[in-house]
């Protein structure tokens, strides 16, 4: 028989069976599609090169701090030029640092906005080796203290704002105040440093000028070099830190902080740097989605088992009349083939439609999720999965049902049409394996829960309830002096106090669980003999008014908090407001319904202002949790996947022993036994086989749990509440499962046993 002949013929024999092709094709593409789409994500993420030209010799450039405790920390600008001069295993060096800025139309034709940003050297982008779409990058003139004002634009800035117009190149946009010139246009698939970047300032940095760890770096290494080479290279160019830049703040030289800090370069591929700590969330999914597709194979290998058990007579006739084992080894492969090909048709285009979910709606915090696609690598990936799911269908029941085994099959059979023990012990074999795998990502899924409600149970010292949180930024070219930001912020909020609908309201630097306003200072103690003779502690701090606290509901436990602001502070409590400051509101009622006349209350102060990130205080609470929440989002899905593959696994071996041995439980209930007996005798069939896959699945779990530590906060990975309840779903699901065709075996009736018998 050709292919295409055998093919046809398997064809013909799915079509006659519906129920069992559809079931097969389903519970496969559900396995199929997640695996495609997990794989779609990992890609994406973590194995796709960065978008940039050589990108394997493109390597961030840190420093570690030992002695003061810091294991990571970015350039300086002495550092930076100290590098670029005398380093030689590198093509280049660039820095960076990302924030935002006030954009407006200088005619005022739009509203203003708040707008990502990135400030760059000028060699950044020709060391990236890419080209802007349209225009140029920087010159070094530009990238000079004192500078043209210059900017360079995203596509997507592009065509939202200018239409797409290609002669915006020359064209004037404010930014913090100020007209810039638009020299260029990047691509939308420049996404540096991330995918949310709108516009690119020259970062200008001065040799001379004092400054500390402040500008993440990266360097091209020369063709040929390794890392470590360069991070030798990087260690002997660091003394002459000091020929650069002989200060490093007002009364610390830089000899000193070399000697007291002691700090040692330390170079990573920038893959590493850009995907950060998601890569074992990404690969803890990757797992959990082929926990799924085993799961499907075991499911459908068992269908395919049961479907040739009800067929042995058909295939020991065709062995009968020549067909040889290779042919019915043949058989069964297309069959599973032509179902995984189906299955993976659907899975594909569910996975592509789940990413595009994913990647429109997905966790900001996510890496280079702007990336991720469904491409021929995604469906490569399909397609050898699908294959090898056909091979691990197939190769079970052809085995089991190939050659001199079918006789053996048929004797087993016997008259009373029970099948044979060895072939009810493989097919519990596989479901046992089913209920292990889910046991596994049920447990992972209950401890990510757990996790999660015993964060939510820490008092964070504040209550997040019934507030508003609003950010603004002062462009120093409207406000001169930190006299005129207090005045600004003291109005802003007198205004806000009086809304209807406010309780309470007050400014902040920087807003719990947040990372925007986040600042080290060094601190000097009064009085110190020592302080000009060792480097000054970093200590974190946050500007704030007086009425922050109460509206945060803080409690004050002794003294009292700061005077109201109005920019004439004298002393100790002198202004030294940031320019950037969110504005937190306690409200009355639901946050939402005061944000839009706190908006139009900061309009009516400065309408070229833009008001950004604004939010009630439960949902930063929410943000600050995204990535454990995304972890266990997709462990409960898969989860409950596999609980139900695994249960319709069990039932359809307990359904099948029920159909096989219905004139056995027919005569057992004709020669007096109680159809309640027969009915736990089957149930306790199914019980025994989940018994042994939890037993399997706790081994295998207590393997793979450590895994999970870091994701964890406040249990275990062997807490038995989480493994306990698992181990009851279980158990409550198989006895259902178990109890639906043992009443059906209790219900037998024994005169038709008898009369076939």
């Amino acid at each position: 028989m050709s292919l295409s002949q055998s093919v046809r013929y398997s064809w013909r024999s799915l079509r006659r069976t519906p129920v069992f092709t559809v079931t097969a094709v389903a519970t496969l593409a559900i396995g199929i599609g997640a695996s495609a789409a997990i794989f779609a994500v990992v890609n994406g993420v973590l194995l796709r090169p960065l978008p940039y030209g050589h990108p394997d010799r493109l390597v961030g450039a840190w420093h570690a701090l030992p002695t003061i405790g810091i294991p990571r920390a970015n350039q300086t600008s002495a550092t930076y030029f100290a590098y670029k001069r005398f380093a030689h295993t590198i093509d280049g060096i660039a820095a960076y640092q990302d924030g935002a800025e006030n954009v407006a139309d200088p005619a005022g034709g739009t509203e203003p906005q708040r707008l990502r940003s990135a400030l760059i050297t000028a060699n950044l982008i020709p060391l990236l080796e890419v080209s802007p779409k349209l225009g140029r990058s920087f010159t070094e003139a530009e990238d000079q203290p004192n500078g043209p004002a210059v900017v360079i634009i995203s596509e997507g800035m592009w065509r939202s704002r200018f239409g797409g117009d290609r002669a915006v190149i020359g064209r004037m946009l404010q930014v913090a105040g100020t007209s810039h010139q638009i020299v260029g246009v990047m691509s939308e698939s420049f996404r540096f440093p991330d995918a949310r970047t709108e516009i690119w300032l020259p970062l200008r940095l001065d040799p001379h000028a004092y400054g500390g760890f402040n500008y993440t770096g990266f360097v091209r290494l020369k063709a040929g070099v390794s890392i470590a080479t360069a991070e030798r290279d990087f260690k002997a160019v660091l003394p002459r830190v000091v020929d650069v830049s002989p200060m490093m703040a007002p009364g610390v030289p830089t000899q000193m902080l070399l000697d007291q800090a002691k700090p040692q370069p330390l170079l990573t591929p920038m893959q590493e740097d850009v995907v950060g700590d998601v890569s074992r969330t990404l690969w803890i999914v990757a797992a959990t989605a082929a926990l799924v597709l085993l799961v499907a194979c075991a499911n459908v290998a068992n269908l395919i088992l049961v479907r040739a058990d009800a067929r042995h007579r058909e295939l020991a006739v065709r062995a009968a009349l020549g067909a040889g084992r290779r042919r019915l080894i043949e058989y069964f492969f297309t069959e599973a083939a032509i179902l995984a090909a189906l299955a993976g048709a659907i899975g594909l285009a569910v996975a592509t439609i789940g990413i595009r979910a994913l990647v429109s709606a997905g966790p900001a915090e996510l890496p280079r999720l702007a990336e991720v696609r469904v491409d021929w690598a995604t469906g490569t990936f399909t397609f050898i999965v699908a294959a090898l799911v056909a091979v691990g269908c197939s190769v079970i029941p052809a085995v089991r049902n190939a050659g001199a085994q079918l006789a053996t099959s048929l004797r087993e059979g016997g008259r009373g049409g029970t099948s044979g023990r060895s072939r009810q012990r493989l097919r519990g074999a596989l479901v046992a394996a089913q209920i292990a795998l889910a046991l596994v990502v049920l447990a992972g899924s209950a401890l990510l829960l757990r996790s999660f409600q015993s964060l939510h149970a820490v008092r964070p010292g504040f209550d997040s309830g019934h507030l508003a949180t609003l950010w603004t930024s002062l462009p120093r070219a409207r406000y001169a002096d930190d006299a005129s930001v207090a005045r600004f912020y003291a109005r802003l909020v007198d205004r806000v106090r009086e809304l209807p609908g406010v309780r309470t309201a007050g400014v902040t630097s920087h807003v719990p669980l947040e990372t925007a306003g986040s600042s080290n200072s060094p601190i000097w103690v009064e009085g110190d003999p020592s302080a000009s003779s060792k480097i000054p502690p970093l200590q974190f701090y946050v500007t704030t008014d007086g009425g922050y606290f109460k509206t945060m509901g803080m409690p004050l436990l002794a003294g009292r908090t700061f005077d109201r602001i109005d920019g004439r502070q004298q002393g100790t409590e002198a202004v030294n407001l940031s320019r950037t400051m969110a504005l937190v509101v306690r409200t009355a009622g639901d946050p939402r319904a005061v944000t839009r006349m706190v908006h139009a209350a900061m309009r009516d102060l400065d309408p070229t202002l833009p008001i950004f990130d604004s939010r009630p205080m439960t949902e930063v609470v929410a943000r600050s949790m995204a990535q454990l929440s995304f972890t266990m989002v997709m462990l409960a899905v898969a989860a409950a996947v596999t609980l139900v593959l695994g249960a319709i696994g069990l039932y359809g071996v307990i359904a099948y022993v029920v159909t096989m041995r219905g004139r056995e439980f027919g005569v057992r209930i004709a020669l007096g036994a109680q159809p309640r007996s027969v009915a736990t005798m089957v149930t306790r069939q199914g019980i025994a086989i989940t018994a042994i896959g939890v037993v399997a699945g706790l081994v295998l779990f207590t393997s793979v749990a450590r895994f999970l530590r870091s994701f964890l906060y406040g249990v275990a990975p062997g807490d038995p509440l989480a493994l306990g309840a698992v181990m009851v779903v279980l158990f409550a699901i198989a006895a259902l499962a178990s109890w639906i065709p043992a009443r059906r075996a209790a219900r037998m009736d024994p005169m038709q046993a008898l009369r076939a018998e």
